[in-house]
């Protein structure tokens, strides 16, 4: 089972038990690590006129979508970053004074962090 895959299953238990914060925080990593697998080609197709390829082709103002499976470590790290990010953000918020939602960030921060070591672990 990939890191992936486990937090889709982790996301499903989330919104079972209706637990906002670690739900954000799973959708989240999820997000991130489907951004890094996907990429677009928006260039026009190059093996044959555009008139000749039919599927998979690529014309001037559309893209198509390739998926590159990424391994569990650079899954994790992509994950472990979003964990980085909210502290991160958390201590920005707590110097600007909105201490509401540096906790939330934090709360969110930790809890994928705990979803993280439970896959590790």
């Amino acid at each position: 089972m990939t890191l992936l895959s486990y937090l889709r299953e982790d996301l499903v238990r989330l919104m079972k038990r209706r637990e906002k914060v670690g739900l954000r925080a799973v959708r989240d990593a999820i997000s991130a690590i489907q951004n890094a697998e996907t990429s677009y080609v928006t260039a026009p197709a190059t093996i044959a006129p555009a008139r000749d390829v039919v599927a998979g082709g690529v014309m001037f103002g559309h893209a198509e979508r390739v998926v590159t499976e990424l391994s569990d470590t650079q899954m994790m790290e992509i994950a472990r970053a979003e964990v980085a990010r909210r502290l991160d953000e958390s201590a920005r918020y707590r110097e600007l004074g909105e201490k509401d939602r540096a906790l939330m960030l934090k709360a969110e921060a930790l809890a994928l962090g705990d979803h993280l070591d439970a896959y590790a672990g």
